[in-house]
């Protein structure tokens, strides 16, 4: 586990994603943007609803990868 020490004018999104399945293309997609990211992963086999709540209070953007594909928000 690590920190993130930051300093203005610097900032660092915070994205949830969840229930994605393979999560290469979407790393290959976020190196691509040359952006810092907290990216959180959730899927619903891990059973953990109060972590889930407190992530996506956090969360700057949620993706569900139900409805969308999270990849379409990295290649914008």
């Amino acid at each position: 586990m690590h920190s993130n020490f930051i300093t203005p004018p610097d900032y660092v999104e915070t994205v949830l994603v969840i229930n994605l399945e393979d999560t290469e293309k979407l790393q290959a997609a976020v190196a691509a943007t040359n952006r810092p990211y907290n990216i959180y992963f959730y899927n619903d086999t891990m059973n953990e609803p109060d972590w889930l709540m407190l992530v996506r209070s956090k969360a700057d953007v949620v993706l569900d990868a139900d409805l969308a594909s999270p990849l379409e928000y990295f290649n914008k």
